[in-house]
């Protein structure tokens, strides 16, 4: 839930920097950036959301893997958010 969370405050960032792009240059590759990026921040809140409401539904065998996976997201978040900036 924590990597989630994660993911969607650094999605927020990636969100806010691909506007500012494409408010400096109207280039429509920032705009599917941007796009894109919204659409994985939701899914994100989701996840937020689904981990707080059914905790109890999950069964102890998958948290290994759904941590591995939202891991796994964040670190390509990260290099995509550090890719940008520079």
């Amino acid at each position: 839930m924590y990597t989630a969370a994660i993911s969607a405050v650094l999605l927020l960032v990636l969100v806010a920097v691909y506007l500012r792009v494409y408010r400096d240059t109207h280039a429509q590759l920032s705009l599917g950036l941007t796009v894109f990026a919204s659409i994985l921040f939701a899914q994100n809140i989701l996840a937020v959301y689904s981990f707080l409401t059914m905790a109890s539904y999950i069964q102890e065998p998958f948290l290994p893997y759904l941590l591995s996976i939202n891991v796994a997201e964040a670190l390509a978040i990260i290099a995509l958010l550090r890719t940008t900036t520079r």
